[in-house]
């Protein structure tokens, strides 16, 4: 406890340094000066004030924090900062001083009365559901777990770990009562490792934890699609100390790489490796599966917990991590940050008394969902063990139920009595763990029952619903449905919002985010845990929406393509839907070519009449027409027949000839031996290896002999000697693999695009060739010199001639005129109105010797340099920002006048370069790139505008 005292001393010391550096910062003008006193200085002493002075809202800020290191020097308590705000952060930079005020004293006594009476009301209601009032006898849920790997658990905690967990925390986030945010712990982690590591191992040891770890702000946020004025809608969100966050952190790490090993994985959630859509497929397969076994009689029950993480026993959690084997160490942590645990409950700003939490998990704590899916998994586990619950039948598995968290879907052969006992072992499970069912919310899919379906809903109280909707996806007892309840509705809602978008005036890059940011995260989600398209008609509808959004409805003047090809490459990365589709596919497909997965394998091929490999391999899809006739087997075999010769154009490394031409049962074997695991090289030849080598892989010497005569067949085609690219992006990596897969599939269909016409066009205009290195330069570095993204944009439709000409629409519109705007006597074609128009050149040229005098040399004046940013090494690499930002906006004012006689003044110019530097170090601030690196960009600028411009007139 000395120590706990001393770390309290500690952060009281961190914060007085924070008040002395501002201190320092702000100097003697603040020493004079209080926030609300009114200020009688004399004209001549304001002018004398500095440039750099902190502005009044920095100076209350500043207070503020004085305030707050008094109160936690004098009390110790860390309870502050959160009084009267949500989000309870300072901001020593730009703070903004309040603009709106309640007009009497009548009015905010009202609002804060009101808003304490809602507070505690909230308040007692929230205190019932985090007491617990019951002790129970846990001995027969509590059954010795695997042995755990207790040395990643309980060794000591290390300063690599806490770093570890600093650079983890996400900015932004509102801190804990102590008020103080993860930008601080990283600002000064220097100084706060070293005693943050000591008190994490103290506890670890057995000590008691800080108090202030103790305490917690809730603050509620509304489910989706439900009723807001119902409190049981409502989720509470912990809003806790970052100190305890990055404790909490390490230990959900170190939890998170054995529960991999412990939790069965029927449980999605929470862990790695693990993902929902894996539930939805599982789900999809069964209800196939039903389709055809018209005899079978199911139910699929998705179960819904009432305030499931909330109502958790302590005791049993506890005692579920001790039958883990977790360790004492790993022990003393978990109870010291649950066990006396505070909270004050935070509604419109105002916050209620504190109240007692003696029982369910935080949510806002880092180790919280782990220890959730902990205690679940005793219950899974009886589920799974009770032979009175009938799972769905495939061979010698039962598929008795799925869960991601809290979200646990049943899927139950008997139903009538499979249901009543796991209702039973609920019921038992929760009176000691605290789990609850909600029977009114918990919905029953029925397959294959008729007269028995009433019956079911009567001696089960269990409602026997057509439509459901499980993590996000709209499901009823017929997968004909699916795309219709999902990827039809999805797309509507999105039609709509793009309706409502294209009303605002975004720029073209604007557009392009907006897809990127709204439809394609909606989209992606649906293509990542429903792969049921089997056709691809509905992708050119998406493609012509989005397209018409894109370009306003007006015909599109960049490829579609192009639009869609990286950036790197010099594309505008507008997403492919369907390419995005197929990759998505491309990850279901992975666990027919590894044939590891073999739950997976053995429901979604329970009618099939040969391996896998052989189906994707030696096309015996022929043979057996009715494989594709599975809604989940149609659309990922229709995807890898589009690739398969693009992927592998020889006998692949991965394919298996002894699965694919094995006898098929319901349920596979283990392991299938791959083609590079029983391949030998003698030379430039590939051999079989000898029936000695492959004697534990083989079953005897007749099959050896069939699987040479596969070989020799195989050998005639020839076999990969190198990893093939499905090898490399696809069956190797373990994250990732969608982003991998679809950069692959974009590179191959836009390699027609790789010299792009509009490069061919300036190679015409300026009489010689750009080097494809140059242009691989502009589109990977040389638009990145800004931020800004009509910058940006400028530089991207200068290279693909994005501006309407003359020439270009007296052809469209068959109009007699065809001469330039600005000289009115030759032909207006692209190149003329932006470099050889004798106007446009005179204004170049003033740009030119601007430059000149800006950056004190001569250099060469190429047209590549000035409309596309292709400097080159004509511009020292420490002036290429400033020129870009100048060139840049000499194009974006000629392109303002674009249609006039008009030309820029130099004077417009001058105060737009102006306008860019503001942004660029304001940018610059925000992003926390550094004074001197900003400095540096626009010094020669800032030195040309005091030389040759009065800065009044500037």
């Amino acid at each position: 406890m000395v120590f706990q005292l001393n770390y309290l001393k500690f952060k009281k010391m961190m914060l007085l340094r924070c008040y002395t550096q501002y201190a320092s910062k702000f100097g003697k003008l603040i020493s004079g000066q209080k926030i609300g006193e009114d200020q009688s200085t004399s004209q001549s002493q304001r002018r004398a004030v500095p440039k750099n002075a902190p502005t009044t809202a920095q100076l209350h800020s500043f207070h503020t924090l004085a305030r707050l290191c008094l109160k936690f020097y004098k009390e110790g308590s860390s309870s502050m900062w959160i009084e009267n705000s949500q989000k309870c952060k300072l901001d020593f930079e730009g703070a903004e001083e309040p603009e709106t005020k309640l007009q009497t004293c009548a009015g905010l006594w009202r609002k804060l009365e009101s808003s304490r009476k809602t507070s505690t009301s909230a308040s007692l209601t929230m205190q019932k559901p985090l007491t617990v009032s019951t002790t129970a006898n846990y001995g027969k849920f509590l059954k010795k777990w695997e042995c755990l790997n207790k040395t990643i658990l309980n060794h000591k905690i290390t300063e690599q770990d806490i770093e570890g967990a600093m650079q983890n925390m996400q900015l932004g986030k509102s801190p804990g009562p102590d008020g103080l945010t993860s930008k601080y712990y990283k600002t000064l982690k220097d100084y706060l490792i070293q005693p943050l590591k000591e008190v994490c191992n103290e506890i670890m040891e057995g000590k008691k934890a800080p108090k202030s770890w103790k305490e917690a702000f809730i603050t509620l946020i509304p489910k989706l699609e439900s009723e807001k004025t119902q409190l049981k809608n409502y989720r509470p969100i912990s809003l806790l100390n970052v100190d305890y966050k990055i404790f909490a952190d390490i230990l959900a790490n170190r939890l998170k790489r054995v529960l991999n090993e412990v939790i069965h994985k029927d449980q999605a959630g929470f862990l790695p490796g693990r993902h929902l859509s894996d539930n939805v497929r599982n789900i999809i397969d069964i209800l196939e599966l039903l389709q055809t076994n018209i005899n079978t009689r199911a139910v699929l029950i998705f179960i819904d917990a009432e305030k499931a993480f909330d109502n958790i026993s302590w005791s049993f959690m506890k005692k579920t991590l001790k039958g883990m084997g977790v360790g004492r160490g790993f022990e003393n942590g978990i109870d010291a940050i649950y066990s006396e645990q505070k909270a004050k409950l935070i509604v419109n700003n105002v916050v209620s008394e504190e109240f007692k939490i003696e029982k369910g998990t935080r949510q806002g704590c880092p180790i919280s969902p782990l220890l959730f899916i902990s205690v679940l998994e005793v219950l899974l586990n009886m589920i799974r063990r009770d032979q009175l619950i009938k799972g769905i039948q495939v061979g010698a598995k039962q598929y008795k139920l799925k869960a991601f968290a809290d979200d646990l879907v049943l899927t139950l052969q008997e139903p009538e009595s499979s249901t009543k006992r796991v209702l039973e072992l609920i019921q038992e499970f929760g009176q000691v763990a605290g789990f609850k069912l909600n029977k009114q919310k918990t919905k029953v899919l029925e397959k294959n029952l008729t007269t028995e379906k009433e019956r079911f809903q009567r001696e089960t109280n269990l409602n026997v619903v057509k439509k459901v909707k499980y993590l996000g996806i709209n499901m009823t007892a017929k997968n004909l449905n699916l795309f219709k309840d999902n990827y039809e509705k999805c797309w509507s809602e999105i039609k709509k919002d793009l309706e409502i978008w294209s009303k605002l005036k975004l720029s073209l890059l604007g557009r392009i985010a907006a897809i990127k940011m709204n439809v394609l995260p909606k989209m992606l989600f649906l293509f990542q845990t429903l792969q049921i398209v089997d056709r691809m008609d509905c992708f050119k509808g998406w493609q012509r929406d989005i397209s018409k959004f894109v370009w306003q409805g007006k015909k599109p003047r960049i490829k579609f393509k192009i639009l869609t090809d990286a950036k790197e490459r010099g594309g505008f990365a507008l997403p492919d839907m369907k390419l995005y589709y197929e990759s998505a596919a491309f990850c279901w497909l992975k666990d027919w070519l590894l044939l590891e997965n073999t739950d997976i394998l053995d429901l979604e091929g329970f009618n099939n009449a040969f391996g896998w490999h052989a189906y994707l391999w030696y096309d015996k899809v022929k043979a057996h027409k009715a494989f594709k006739n599975h809604v989940v087997r149609k659309a990922v075999f229709n995807v890898w027949t589009r690739y398969k010769d693009l992927l592998e154009n020889k006998t692949p490394r991965w394919l298996s000839p002894m699965e694919a031409k094995a006898q098929k049962r319901l349920n596979m074997e283990a392991k299938w031996p791959k083609y590079w695991e029983i391949l030998e090289k003698d030379g430039d030849i590939w051999r079989l290896q000898s029936f000695e080598k492959l004697k534990d892989k083989v079953r005897d010497w007749l099959h050896y002999r069939q699987i040479r005569e596969v070989f020799n067949m195989d050998k005639k085609k020839g076999f990969q000697v190198e990893k093939s690219k499905l090898e490399t992006e696809l069956l190797e990596p373990q994250t990732k693999v969608l982003s991998r897969m679809y950069n692959l599939l974009l590179k191959w269909n836009t390699q027609d695009e790789t010299v792009k016409s509009a490069m061919i066009k300036w190679a015409q205009d300026i009489g010689y060739n750009i080097m494809f290195a140059d242009w691989e330069r502009l589109w990977t570095t040389g638009v990145k010199f800004t931020a800004c993204n009509a910058l940006k944009e400028n530089i991207m439709k200068m290279i693909y001639r994005w501006y309407m000409t003359p020439v270009k629409l007296a052809k469209i519109y068959h109009l007699p005129d065809n001469k330039c705007w600005k000289c009115k006597e030759t032909e207006g074609t692209f190149f003329h109105l932006w470099w050889t128009c004798p106007r446009v050149k005179a204004f170049w040229e003033m740009i030119y010797n601007e430059l000149k005098k800006v950056f004190k040399y001569t250099f060469p004046k190429k047209p590549e340099a000035f409309l596309l940013g292709i400097v080159g090494q004509m511009v020292p690499k420490k002036d290429r920002t400033l020129f870009m930002y100048a060139t840049a906006t000499a194009r974006i004012l000629i392109a303002k006048h674009w249609k006039t006689q008009d030309l820029p003044t130099l004077e417009e110019w001058q105060m737009q370069v102006i306008d860019y530097m503001e942004l660029a170090e304001m940018t610059g601030r925000i992003r926390d790139l550094g004074e001197e690196t900003v400095e540096e960009d626009w010094k020669k600028f800032k030195d040309y505008l005091q030389k040759y411009c009065k800065m009044s007139e500037c």
